[in-house]
């Protein structure tokens, strides 16, 4: 039996591109319709001590050839901006380390930590390790660790939710992480600031770094890592600019500096958007949905379309709880797609059912989005 989707005609704001616009306002015609106001962010700077740099027109084009509309905000080049931002929250991650006498030592050696992490097979395990080697991690240790935590996270994942004991183990194991990266964050490469926000963005995906619990040393580790990526955004990969994005959203309770979104935008393109995995889309849409929530931020129209572009491309690859991740991400953001992306939403929607290849609660959690969004499938 054929189906249908049924959305009411022009009962929101519509952008050029087929979606509602999160603001209603009213219309006489679907083609009538203006693009939606955008909602300055409440906390432009989020509290993190940035001194913004003077603005600039120029293009953010990278060695990679990437780049789009023009950043108002930063050149993104290579080179420095004449004015450097202040990182206040690495200052403040030193005060700290001090503090607690963590002290610069020779890095152990790579072998050693490998060896160690191979039988690390709990978050207390991993919490010991780090709290052992804690200021004696250089970069490539540092990217090990933090890949093994991305490891036990994803096992975590597959079994019963994070425990309050695993919470607080890795809570504590995020401590020493940041006090280790406290001497190291000047001199961290562009793969190791992506490993660090990427491997933190996981964690609190997984659930067992609840936003409302972050330990304001790793909320400072977040802000220092923030500003430190913001020169070298240009030569990320794709997949890399969107678990950063997940990373700097998901611990972040003050929301992002609005210099460092505007340059983020303008590197990650539709080209971009269109070579992402489905994993790396399904996070650029919870990282939007947390932004949204935190500090009223959404991208540019054009943008979103783009990234609706790229989504649409790749629905037949979500599986069952990628499906209901999109969908309440979607009426979180208070965006509703065109007729043509919910039928090919509908679509992968079917063929996961009839395969038995979808939870009882993933069904009930999309089509309650779907309600939010007022889109009923017929």
């Amino acid at each position: 039996m054929q189906s249908s989707v049924t959305m009411p005609s022009c009962s929101s704001a519509s952008s050029p591109g087929g979606w509602k616009a999160r603001t209603p306002r009213l219309c006489g015609s679907p083609h009538s319709c203006v693009s939606p106001a955008r909602l300055r962010p409440t906390n432009a700077v989020a509290g993190v001590g940035v001194q913004v740099p003077s603005p600039t027109t120029s293009p953010s084009v990278g060695p990679t050839g990437r780049g789009g509309t023009p950043s108002t905000s930063y050149s993104g080049r290579a080179t420095s901006p004449s004015t450097r931002p202040t990182n206040a929250p690495l200052q403040t991650l030193v005060r700290a380390a001090k503090e607690a006498r963590v002290m610069s030592a020779a890095p152990a050696e790579f072998s050693e930590v490998s060896s160690r992490l191979a039988a690390a097979q709990s978050w207390p395990g991993l919490q010991m390790l780090a709290l052992q080697y804690q200021g004696r991690l250089d970069q490539q240790s540092v990217v090990a660790v933090m890949r093994r935590a991305t490891q036990l996270a994803r096992a975590s994942s597959t079994a019963t939710a994070p425990s309050a004991q695993e919470q607080y183990a890795c809570a504590r194991f995020l401590e020493c992480v940041a006090m280790s990266c406290a001497s190291l964050i000047p001199g961290m490469g562009p793969s190791t600031v992506a490993a660090v926000l990427g491997t933190l963005g996981a964690l609190a995906d997984s659930g067992l770094v609840p936003l409302r619990q972050v330990p304001n040393v790793v909320v400072t580790l977040v802000q220092a890592l923030i500003l430190a990526s913001l020169p070298q955004l240009h030569i990320y990969s794709g997949s890399q600019l969107a678990y950063v994005l997940r990373g700097c959203a998901l611990l972040s309770p003050s929301g992002l500096p609005e210099v460092w979104l505007d340059e983020w935008q303008s590197v990650t393109t539709g080209e971009v958007l269109s070579e992402m995995p489905p994993d790396a889309l399904a996070a650029l849409m919870a990282s939007l949905q947390a932004l949204y929530s935190t500090q009223n931020w959404m991208p540019q129209d054009r943008w979103l379309g783009d990234l609706l572009k790229a989504v649409e491309r790749q629905l037949g690859s979500y599986d069952g709880e990628g499906l209901r991740h999109l969908a309440v991400a979607l009426a979180g953001l208070e965006v509703r797609p065109n007729n043509g992306w919910f039928g090919a939403f509908r679509r992968a929607f079917d063929e996961r059912v009839a395969a038995a290849e979808m939870a009882p609660h993933d069904v009930a959690g999309v089509l309650y989005a779907l309600t939010k969004l007022e889109v009923a499938f017929a």
